[in-house]
């Protein structure tokens, strides 16, 4: 299946509620992977913790809400 990757179409914006929509979708990635992360490096502190798992959901949520279907066609890893 080929997803596009090109630009949206001009004058096709996502509405507020798919952006909210494409954010938690990419936020729940992040959590998981934010998690994932704090497995391997197991020995961190509560800090760390925090601050790996807030980095990975904001970046994540962020890189979806923005870039839509492109940033799920660049997560080769998850295929």
């Amino acid at each position: 299946m080929k997803i596009e990757s090109g630009p949206m179409p001009a004058g096709r914006r996502p509405d507020a509620f798919e952006t909210r929509l494409r954010f938690c979708c990419g936020a729940l990635l992040g959590l998981l992977v934010g998690l994932g992360m704090c497995v391997k490096l197991w020995p961190l502190g509560i800090f760390a913790v925090c601050a790996l798992l807030t980095l990975a959901v904001v970046a994540c949520g962020m890189g979806a809400a923005r870039l839509g279907d492109r940033f799920w066609a660049g997560l080769r890893w998850l295929q």
